[in-house]
């Protein structure tokens, strides 16, 4: 009998399960093996979460991170989300007299976040947010449950001069301040300072300023070590600066001049630490026709001082050759947690003003190894954010575009929660069909899933005042958002949440599954999501699967609406049907029950859905 084996045996068979709910069954069979599988705190998840999320980094809570990672990545099969904006409580400000409340340009939010585990269970976390809203930074901190919001308001901090351009969220591990958090700050008027918050409402202290000796800052970021480093780069030089100092006026420790090897005017575009000791550059020609590189920079701390750069490498090839002159927007390397033949900093992934999204290796430096083109979407990628090393996701610089991308290679999924469907509900997943294609992808086998892409176009308001939140009632001046998605974040690895900026506002988009929301299970949805808060303006989005490579003329563009969250079309057990079909669409299999899929009726002139064409 089972449960007669050996304890280590039953630990390794379990390993190999599939899914969580095999493990869960194994549990339930009699009160010996839930003795086993429950034991020091059900440690035995340890090896399914290892085995089938491999890249991601997880607190050893194995049960809760089973839980999380199988029910998200559900989700972004079923392409599921939920999506609202981040929006703090009002700021009864009173704005000077003279000013301006409508601007034509509104201010580009950056976004930094970060989750941290802070006790012995999975509800001890800590997650949080800040971001740049123009010249103010809004900053929220969610701990057991509870949010807490601050926001840093300066004088006339409406001017553009003023905006915000870089934040910078230093981790626990890198700061000493107990009762709050240190953020780095980067302004429009070249200015970077170091500020700390408390456990105080609204209380920010400016400790620390770094001097720059030049008016042309460029871009800068910081380390992730014990002991940080800021680089802050400008048009010709790259300076290196202690981010805790006794003085609070910082100098750099070392200012290295960049080797002029370029005959054409330039800047430096963005910039990025792959890892403690490699700092990626991304260069911007400002005329000529040539494709500008990034550059890679070797950085060795000695205590305090440091050697001076040098130049290691320069990208400069490519695999889909786009003739003009293009560079890097956006630099972000890939964690090399799970992988044992791999360095920090070898692999990373940039985003460029062709639209390409590019993936390097060090190892082979004359060109990427990796390409992933929207064959619909031709927008520059703008920001950049990877889920361990299973998919990432690029903002385009054109109609709201939220593009997701798998970087796994064919083949090379390793979960799967169509494997957890008993074999009966498999065989007889409905199939709903147009004149021409298949729409269903539920009963297809997992690598041939296409990438999507979500178009967050929320109803805008183009004479809002600043700090003005998205409307709940778009009036006739309201418009569908068309612009850039500008930044990207997400507070782990393994977090469900995800938060875009785009013009004047955060979007904060959790990918959950509606079924698992409106389930009575306990436990399926973070209740830190805040999900049953009625409060809270739920969004409904469009989306769009892209055709694959190769495969651009037969791989139909279909586009899908979400209905409202709060509307009772729910799925039939046994047609797998909507109760409402007939007014707002088919339920398709393969993905969540709010995508709809509408075409235009010529003979009526409105929506129908293809279950009424058909029938």
């Amino acid at each position: 009998m089972l449960q007669e084996l050996p304890v280590e045996v039953i630990q390794q068979i379990a390993g190999y399960l599939p899914t969580a709910s095999s493990i869960v069954n194994l549990s339930l069979t009699n009160h010996k093996l839930y003795d086993l599988v429950s034991a020091d705190h059900y440690a035995i998840f340890r090896e399914f979460v290892q085995r089938q999320f491999p890249s991601i980094r997880t607190p050893p809570f194995w049960r809760d991170a089973a839980r999380v990672l199988t029910s998200r990545s559900r989700a972004w099969d079923r392409r599921a989300f939920i999506a609202r904006e981040c929006c703090p409580p009002p700021d009864n400000v009173d704005f000077p007299q003279g000013y301006n409340p409508g601007y034509t340009v509104g201010y580009r939010p950056v976004i930094d976040s970060y989750q941290v585990w802070q006790g012995g269970s999975w509800s001890s976390r800590k997650e949080v947010l800040a971001w740049g809203a123009a010249g103010r930074l809004r900053t929220r901190t969610i701990k057991d449950g509870v949010a807490t919001w601050s926001s840093l308001r300066i004088p006339e901090d409406y001017r553009q001069d003023l905006d915000i351009l870089d934040v910078r969220l230093l981790l626990p591990h890198q700061h000493e301040n107990s009762d709050g958090e240190t953020i780095i700050l980067r302004r429009a008027n070249h200015e970077i300072v170091k500020v700390e918050t408390s456990s105080k409402s609204d209380h920010f202290t400016e400790n620390s300023r770094y001097v720059m000796r030049s008016e042309e800052l460029s871009c800068m970021d910081i380390t992730r070590s014990a002991q940080p480093i800021l680089a802050a780069l400008d048009n010709s030089s790259i300076h290196l600066y202690p981010v805790h100092s006794s003085e609070r006026n910082v100098r750099p420790m070392d200012s290295v001049p960049i080797q002029e090897k370029y005959t054409v005017r330039k800047r430096m575009r963005c910039a990025k630490f792959l890892s403690e000791d490699t700092l990626a550059v991304g260069v911007q020609f400002l005329e000529g026709r040539d494709r500008a590189p990034i550059d890679l920079y070797d950085i060795s701390p000695t205590g305090l001082s440091v050697r001076r750069l040098s130049q290691t490498l320069s990208f400069s090839e490519s695999i889909h050759a786009i003739s003009g002159r293009h560079s890097a927007n956006v630099i972000m390397p890939l964690d090399d947690f799970g992988t044992s033949t791999r360095r920090p900093g070898q692999i990373f992934l940039s985003g460029w003003s062709d639209g390409i999204a590019r993936l390097h290796d060090t190892r082979t430096p004359t060109r990427p190894v990796a390409e992933y083109i929207d064959f619909v979407d031709d927008g520059q990628i703008l920001s950049l954010l990877s889920i361990g090393h299973e998919r990432f996701l690029a903002g385009s610089s054109q109609n709201g575009c939220l593009k997701t991308f798998d970087l796994r290679m064919p083949g090379g999924r390793v979960y799967s929660y169509l494997e957890a469907r008993s074999t009966s509900s498999s065989s007889s997943s409905r199939r709903v069909a147009t004149p021409d294609v298949q729409l269903s992808t539920e009963s297809q086998p997992s690598n041939a899933r296409r990438d999507f892409n979500i178009f967050l176009t929320p109803p805008i308001n183009h004479g809002e005042r600043l700090w003005q939140p998205l409307s709940r009632r778009p009036g006739r001046r309201f418009n569908r958002y068309r612009g850039s998605v500008y930044s990207l974040s997400s507070p782990s690895p393994m977090s469900p949440t995800i938060y875009a900026g785009i013009e004047n506002h955060v979007m904060q988009l959790d990918f959950v599954s509606t079924d698992d929301f409106r389930n009575d299970v306990p436990g399926l949805v973070d209740p830190i999501l805040g999900l049953d808060d009625k409060t809270t303006h739920i969004f409904n989005f469009s989306c769009y699967e892209r055709p694959r490579e190769g495969r651009e003329s037969t791989d139909p563009v279909l586009l899908r609406k979400q209905l409202s969250l709060t509307n009772n079309d729910r799925r039939d057990s046994q047609t797998g049907q909507g109760e409402n079909h007939g007014s707002h669409g088919v339920v398709e299999d393969g993905w969540d029950e709010r995508w709809r899929l509408e075409t235009y009726d010529r003979t009526r002139g409105r929506n129908r859905d293809w279950g009424q064409a058909r029938g």
